[in-house]
């Protein structure tokens, strides 16, 4: 896991200052990916089966509420981010904010991912949003 969360999050580069950069790889990168994914699974479930299945709200179910979840959910990663980076005591450096956006990129698309697959078990947003 370790291995393919480093090279997911060192797409945008290798961490800075490099002294720093076991602690991104060893604790870091795996903490926020693994947050990450559990987020964006926990808001997929959230929209379509407890409002749109469990409690039944017939008119929660547009493209414009999705798109509500998916920009908290991406706001949600980028904290994500800064709070694990801070957490381990990292120096403060623009790499945390290029990895937090970046994260909140990644949170999109798990969110995209997840929502194309657990559509189908919503009653009232089952066609959203495509």
């Amino acid at each position: 896991m370790k291995g393919f969360f480093r090279f997911v999050y060192e797409l945008i580069g290798t961490p800075q200052p490099p002294s720093e950069t076991p602690v991104y790889r060893e604790v870091i990168f795996p903490n926020v990916g693994l947050l990450t994914i559990g987020l964006s699974l926990a808001m997929v479930l959230i929209f379509y089966y407890l409002i749109n299945r469990a409690m039944g709200v017939a008119t929660f179910n547009k493209l414009r509420h999705w798109v509500i979840f998916l920009v908290i959910n991406a706001v949600l990663a980028f904290v994500i981010g800064i709070w694990q980076a801070n957490s381990q005591a990292v120096a403060s450096h623009s790499y945390i904010y290029w990895m937090s956006t970046w994260n909140a990129i990644l949170g999109l698309f798990w969110f995209f991912l997840f929502s194309a697959l657990l559509k189908r078990g919503s009653t009232n947003a089952s066609t959203t949003p495509f």
